[in-house]
């Protein structure tokens, strides 16, 4: 049957984004992501990343930090995906990533008006939330392996744009602001949540 995917799900879970500009018509200054993943090879488990000034590889005062409660996932999630999606190919950023592996994940919302993921370290005294405002209406993908991040899967997901969005770490917001921008077939601003997302290999 067309409607079976026999290919493998490597993993199947939320995965929604927030990528901030000081100046629109420059790089990105910061790509954030969220994770909440539901099932894969390694287990269930979350985790909140945050690259500030991705494409600059020395910066003592940009925080980039993987806040997670699945090490291994966390890892694994970096390594075999983030590096491959668009944006974070050039984030020479990920090669000096801190990963926090003691965090404790909640959802805060008054959806759709606003949705927050925060992580909390008490070890490294850190809070981060990562705020999505204003949340439009959702459309479902299912995009074949040519026009994946990795080409190696299929991907489907649920995204609901925001209208706006923000990354603070222990309350104080991060520079930057999302932009509009060519997304999917449509037009949305630099921020999304992301649904229900999967990756299965292609067969």
């Amino acid at each position: 049957m067309n409607s079976i995917r026999t290919g493998k799900v490597d993993w199947t879970g939320d995965n929604p984004f927030i990528y901030l500009k000081t100046d629109p018509k420059g790089d990105w200054s910061s790509l954030s992501l969220y994770f909440r993943i539901a099932a894969s090879d390694y287990g269930r488990g979350q985790a909140i990343l945050v690259l500030e000034n991705p494409y600059q590889k020395e910066d003592t005062n940009a925080v980039r930090l993987c806040l997670t409660d699945n090490l291994e996932l966390a890892r694994y999630l970096v390594d075999q995906f983030v590096r491959r999606f668009g944006l974070f190919r050039p984030a020479v950023a990920l090669d000096t990533l801190e990963y926090v592996a003691d965090a404790r994940f909640e959802t805060l919302a008054d959806y759709p008006a606003h949705v927050t993921e925060r992580a909390t370290s008490d070890s490294h005294n850190l809070q981060i939330d990562m705020i999505w405002k204003d949340l439009q209406d959702t459309f479902a993908v299912a995009l074949p392996p040519a026009e994946t991040q990795t080409g190696e899967h299929e991907m489907f997901c649920v995204f609901q744009p925001a209208s706006s969005a923000c990354v603070e770490i222990n309350g104080q917001a991060i520079t930057g602001q999302t932009v509009e921008r060519d997304f999917l077939d449509r037009i949305a601003q630099s921020a999304a949540l992301a649904n229900s997302e999967s990756w299965v290999r292609a067969d």
